[in-house]
């Protein structure tokens, strides 16, 4: 086994690892952002929602296992990224308003 076939794991492992935790702290700050909803200046947004599920099934490619289609389940675990694929068709509706005023 080569030095980089060893590495693909140990790399994998910390990817998920990394984005799992990227999801985790998106839970949190939907929490910090319930408690503190009657004060407007208190909440605040994800910079980037799609992250965390990108960066685990990038990790899972990684790994010696079989690549299996049950990881992108993974993006419906990710609070910030369904709000933003949800929010999506008003933002295109928003759009396409703006360019015919």
């Amino acid at each position: 086994m080569t030095l980089l076939e060893q590495f693909y794991p140990i790399a994998g492992a910390a990817l998920m690892f990394f984005g799992l935790f990227i999801i985790a702290s998106n839970y949190r700050r939907q929490i910090v952002n319930l408690r503190n909803r009657k004060n407007p200046e208190a909440g605040w947004s994800s910079p980037a929602p799609f992250v965390g599920p990108l960066l685990v099934i990038l990790g899972f490619s990684f790994l010696p296992v079989p690549f299996s289609m049950w990881i992108f389940l993974v993006i419906a675990l990710d609070p910030d990224t369904v709000l933003t694929i949800l929010s999506l068709p008003s933002f295109f509706r928003g759009l396409g308003g703006r360019a015919g005023a």
